[in-house]
């Protein structure tokens, strides 16, 4: 109760000196689970109120049971990947004693699928995964350039192979260091040609660099929140798709993804399948 009065949205002052901003706690996040295909995929978010704000900020939909078809176009200019929202989360993260907002974050939970599949492709097998991951980052980002032919974004930065799942994973981060922005991602196929993606974007409410930032508003409890749902990620395959993931162990026995992964080429672009 005490840290409801002591972290609120009110802001009747202003903080001075370094801040350690709280958001919502972790312990009573509500435990979601799709039915993807015939396999389940499940996660723990907690859910904030916002009052005055939109009630979109927390979309939770009223039925787990997508078979992932209905994908559409995304926004890419490339036009090569489709995608379809299944959840949101909008995070406000306050300051103490009615210092009011100092961070806020979001999470999203998106099925992608390339606009064109390759039947070639399976990703389920880990190169053709870090591929599509290749391929849809660069759909994302690679195009968007600064002065001079420089890119805007850098990624993949702090590729991390996730363990103790069945079917590859890997979370990452993709940094823009012109306008400030952190996307980070967590990437698991759920099919031989559709993925799920966990997204976290976060921004402290002070401007300058990310060194200026970090040290006037600690990212901690943002990063902890994100750890906290990455981790609480499980999926368990259907009968169908573990069939299929045995025959990929008989020439590929360790399905995890690289240890390193390094920075892609921007600016680029993908061709028609958005894989190359």
């Amino acid at each position: 109760m005490l840290d409801f009065i002591k972290y609120n949205r009110l802001e009747l002052r202003e903080h001075k000196g370094p801040c350690t901003p709280q958001g919502p706690g972790f312990k009573r996040a509500h435990k979601y689970t799709f039915d993807l295909m015939g396999s389940k995929l499940s996660f723990r978010a907690p859910k904030q109120l916002h009052i005055f704000r939109p009630g979109s900020e927390q979309y939770t939909p009223r039925w787990f049971n997508d078979e992932l078809e209905a994908l559409r176009t995304g926004n890419d200019p490339t036009k090569t990947w489709t995608s379809r929202l299944l959840f949101l989360r909008k995070y406000a993260f306050y300051g103490p004693w009615f210092t009011g907002e100092k961070a806020n974050a979001s999470f999203a939970v998106s099925a992608i699928a390339p606009e064109s599949p390759s039947p070639n492709f399976n990703f389920l097998h880990p190169r053709a995964f870090e591929t599509a991951i290749s391929g849809y980052l660069t759909a994302e980002y690679g195009h968007d350039e600064w002065d001079r032919g420089e890119a805007r974004y850098t990624g993949p930065l702090n590729w991390n192979s996730i363990k103790g799942l069945p079917v590859p994973a890997a979370r990452l981060l993709v940094q823009n260091s012109i306008d400030r922005h952190r996307h980070f991602y967590f990437f698991l196929p759920v099919s031989r040609n559709r993925i799920i993606t966990l997204t976290f974007s976060y921004n402290q409410c002070i401007s300058g660099s990310f060194e200026k930032r970090d040290a006037a508003i600690n990212p901690k409890p943002i990063l902890e929140l994100i750890d906290q749902i990455i981790d609480s990620v499980e999926f368990t395959p259907s009968t169908e798709l573990e069939r299929e993931l045995n025959e990929i162990r008989k020439i590929c026995p360790d399905l995890s993804t690289s240890k390193e992964f390094p920075p892609l080429k921007w600016p680029a672009t993908v061709d028609e399948t958005g894989l190359n």
